[in-house]
C-alpha cells in the first residue's frame, strides 16, 4: 500500500527541507501539505507566508504535491492562548499552539483519508520536539493515524530558502513572539 502523507506546515522555509526529506523516504507517497496556523499575527502576515508556501511548491514541484489551506481564525486560537500569554516564549503558551494546530491537521488527515502525518516545526531549533513528538503520539493513538517525526534538516532550509529566493519571517508567528522583535 502506497502511504498517504499529509504534512501540516507553518511556512515555505520550514516546508522545504522537510519537504525534500519526506520524498526522499517515501518517493511513492502521496503528500499533501496542510498550513494550518492561526496563531500568526497579523492576518496579512499569515496571507504572505501562505502565498509565499504557494509560490514555492507550484515553482519546485508544480502539481506534484497538493495544498489544503486551514481556517485562519486567529480570535479562536486567541482565546485559548490568552489566559497563559505570560508563559513567556518557549512555555506553556506554545505547547498549547502545538496542540491547537496539530489537533486541527489530525482532523484533516482523518477527513482525507491520510495513512500517515507530521509537522513542519520540528525543523525550528526554537521549537521543542519532545513536545511535539508526545502531542503527535497521543493524537495518532487517538485517531489511528501513524504520526512521525524527525529533526528535519534546518541548515537545508536556509539553503533552499536562499535558492527560492523564499521570505523568511523574524518571529514564530504569534503576536506574542513578535513583541520579542
Amino acid at each position: 500500500m502506497n502511504e498517504k502523507i499529509l504534512i501540516h506546515a507553518c511556512c515555505a522555509p520550514c516546508t522545504t527541507a522537510t519537504l525534500e526529506e519526506i520524498l526522499a523516504d517515501y518517493p511513492d507517497a502521496a503528500i499533501t501539505v496542510f498550513y494550518y496556523n492561526p496563531n500568526i499575527f497579523p492576518a496579512e502576515e499569515e496571507e504572505k507566508r501562505f502565498q509565499e508556501l504557494v509560490r514555492y511548491l507550484g515553482r519546485r514541484y508544480g502539481e506534484k504535491i497538493g495544498l489544503i489551506r486551514g481556517k485562519y481564525d486567529f480570535d479562536f486560537w486567541n482565546s485559548m492562548i490568552e489566559p497563559v500569554e505570560l508563559s513567556g516564549e518557549g512555555g506553556f503558551r506554545c505547547r498549547i499552539c502545538y496542540y491547537l494546530r496539530l489537533l486541527e491537521a489530525f482532523k484533516k488527515a482523518r477527513e482525507t483519508g491520510a495513512t500517515h502525518i507530521t509537522t513542519t516545526l520540528a525543523i525550528s531549533p526554537y521549537k521543542n520536539f519532545e513536545w511535539l513528538d508526545e502531542i503527535g503520539k497521543l493524537l495518532s493513538a487517538k485517531f489511528g493515524i501513524t504520526w512521525f517525526l524527525k529533526r528535519w534538516n534546518y541548515r537545508r532550509s536556509i539553503e533552499l530558502s536562499k535558492e527560492y529566493g523564499l521570505y523568511r519571517q523574524k518571529y514564530c508567528g504569534c503576536e506574542y513572539s513578535k513583541r520579542r522583535d
